[in-house]
């Protein structure tokens, strides 16, 4: 059980890390013409801006003295994590292939994992000064207006000043709004989306990188996020806990829950959907 005075100081961390790293991030986008591109073991980008946020975020966290799972992090072996039940997981820069597209639709993700669940989530986008970040027990916010600095040092009660409670739209949007992958559209979104439009009626496809997808389908500002093609626990972990806390649901197409700290760190292909339509069985 974690108590309310830890939960805010996981919270001001994860928030003032978030912000840091969107700050050297925001400093190599702005001012590299060559972001050293990479490739990794499977085949995805990476480029210097991916390593030194996640260098960054790893020493601010430190200061917790809770393990820390990221992307950009030394491959953990399944036995060496398998009986955490309190951990950070982390994507330091997630949409990178955005980044590098330099179409600013990229994030910086932070949740921190209770029993293998999302516990709470931060997500900021540097490029839009944009914050969400999701609290057990309040619920789900959004800030405005944070600016990219490498000296943030929010408290507690910063966090929540000025913050607006997600959702920020009430309801089902009309036409229905759809959210894919800008990068990885499939001939399986088609045919879900096909589905969805069979027994909900009219849609709009709108495309966005990043985690940025869910954290739209918490504001209400989309009704869904559908993905059929590879995600990791990175990727989803931070915007899951943004999109509950605003009364959203995120399952596999299968219909179960997604499942964190596994052998495999790969998702199902999943789906996300508002407060409005959470009791909408996609599945018949």
């Amino acid at each position: 059980m974690i108590e309310r005075e830890q939960t805010d100081f996981f919270l001001v961390q994860a928030y003032n890390a978030a912000i840091r790293a969107g700050a050297k991030i925001m400093e190599i986008y702005t001012r590299y013409d060559d972001f050293f591109v990479g490739l990794k073991a499977d085949s995805t980008p990476i480029t210097i801006a991916d390593r030194e946020a996640h260098r960054l975020i790893q020493h601010y966290l430190s200061a917790t003295r809770i393990p820390l799972l990221s992307e950009e992090g030394r491959d953990l072996y399944f036995d060496e994590r398998r009986g955490w039940d309190l951990y950070w997981l982390i994507d330091p820069l997630d949409g990178t292939e955005e980044f590098i597209k330099r179409n600013g639709e990229f994030t910086v993700n932070i949740a921190l994992m209770v029993d293998n669940r999302p516990f709470l989530g931060v997500i900021y986008l540097p490029t839009t000064e944009t914050l969400y970040f999701s609290d057990p027990d309040r619920g789900a916010f959004c800030r405005t207006g944070v600016r990219p600095e490498m000296s943030a040092s929010f408290t507690i009660g910063q966090l929540f000043r000025d913050a607006q409670r997600l959702p920020l739209v009430a309801g089902r949007n009309t036409p229905l709004r759809v959210a894919v992958s800008r990068s990885h559209e499939t001939e399986h979104v088609k045919e879900e989306i096909l589905r969805l439009q069979q027994q909900l009626g009219e849609i709009r496809i709108v495309e966005y990188g990043s985690s940025l997808k869910m954290c739209l389908v918490a504001e209400g500002a989309v009704d869904c996020y559908l993905r059929t093609t590879p995600t990791s626990e990175w990727d989803t972990a931070a915007g899951e806990a943004i999109a509950r806390g605003a009364g959203a649901v995120v399952r596999s197409l299968a219909g179960d829950e997604l499942r964190y700290n596994e052998e495999s760190l790969e998702n199902p292909p999943f789906i996300c959907l508002t407060a409005a339509l959470k009791n909408y069985d996609w599945r018949r």
